[in-house]
């Protein structure tokens, strides 16, 4: 109902600025609309709005502690957007699912090709990154890779063309992934704390009733301790229960096959449609490693085999495996 603040001195009427945000897309707690870029505080979604033509540049963050890469624990890994004003000065958004933050920079890159979208220094390794790349590709390529890669790109650009079944294929897997690798100590102990949490909330609320002022502690208690253990992803309830993660999975899947049956002759495995697995397959192809797509999936399948948490990649690199390999580890590879 409130109306954001502006960030900077450039500020829109008030109509406009009401118009504009009603109308706006949408993505977590940000938003992208005609006139502004939304951002949150801390506690509010879009609670601050900048015109586009102050902003300069806007790129991702990942805060990542020691359980990052697996997903598990409140404080596994906190995505941020990072957007930096023609001024100099620049503001920090956190986000509780990275793939939001991927979305929104996905969505300005699209609609404001004029805004970077990567921090100056990972475009100078991205930069690095792709000439090194392109100096291990083949100068000349036979009649069949060549084939095989048109083939692979015109599949790219169908799926292209439906970019949230892909999204969802990842995000169902990555969630399916978390909760297979979380063991069955861990998943006792936050049933545990979940438990012992909503008793210590009921019995607050009973004493509190009864006039026991001290009551309002076991309250917040027990809410700040549920709260912790249902964001710790231990507790098989709601979005984390079993059956969910299965279902989303497997409606994920169904999904894309049902779009893909409209493209003669797919190249990849419902489980595997995804515009970044199309392009990893031609980077294969490009560097003499394979000439069909049979053996270009193999190989792909190879390499993300081999990149584990002691690998060091470049950014780019770090990018395309978060979103892919989850596809790969629950399906077995097969």
């Amino acid at each position: 109902m409130l109306l954001p603040s502006s960030i900077g001195p450039r500020k829109l009427q008030k109509e406009e600025l009401r118009a504009d945000k009603k109308t706006c897309v949408r993505i977590g707690p940000v938003g992208m609309g005609k006139k502004a870029l939304y951002l949150n505080s801390f506690y509010l979604s879009r609670r601050y709005y900048a015109p586009w033509p102050y902003v300069r540049r806007v790129y991702k963050e990942v805060a990542m502690s020691k359980g990052g890469f697996t997903g598990i624990g409140a404080f596994g890994a906190m995505a941020y957007l990072v957007a930096e004003f023609t001024d100099g000065t620049s503001k920090r958004c956190n986000f509780k699912f990275e793939q939001n933050v991927d979305e929104s920079l996905a969505w300005i890159e699209k609609n404001h090709p004029e805004i970077p979208v990567r921090s100056v220094n990972a475009q100078r390794k991205l930069d690095e990154a792709e000439r090194k790349e392109k100096a291990r590709y083949l100068t000349e390529l036979s009649e069949e890779a060549k084939g095989t890669i048109r083939s692979l790109e015109a599949a790219e650009d169908f799926l292209e063309k439906r970019p949230e079944l892909a999204q969802a294929l990842s995000a169902a897997a990555g969630t399916k992934r978390v909760q297979m690798r979380v063991s069955p100590g861990k998943r006792a102990l936050g049933i545990g704390i979940f438990l012992a949490s909503l008793a210590a909330l009921i019995s607050g609320v009973l004493f509190w009733i009864h006039g026991e002022s001290w009551g309002i502690y076991l309250i917040l208690f027990g809410v700040a301790f549920t709260l912790f253990s249902m964001s710790g992803n231990l507790v098989p309830i709601g979005r984390n229960s079993r059956k969910r993660v299965d279902g989303d999975w497997q409606n994920a899947c169904l999904a894309m096959e049902d779009y893909i049956k409209g493209y003669q002759n797919f190249p990849l495995p419902a489980r595997y449609a995804h515009p970044i697995v199309l392009r990893r397959m031609v980077r294969v192809i490009r560097e003499g490693r394979a000439v069909d797509a049979e053996t270009a999936l193999a190989k792909v399948k190879e390499d993300l085999k081999g990149l584990n948490k002691s690998v060091t990649v470049s950014q780019k690199e770090y990018d395309e495996v978060v979103q892919v390999k989850q596809m790969f580890l629950v399906s077995d590879y097969q």
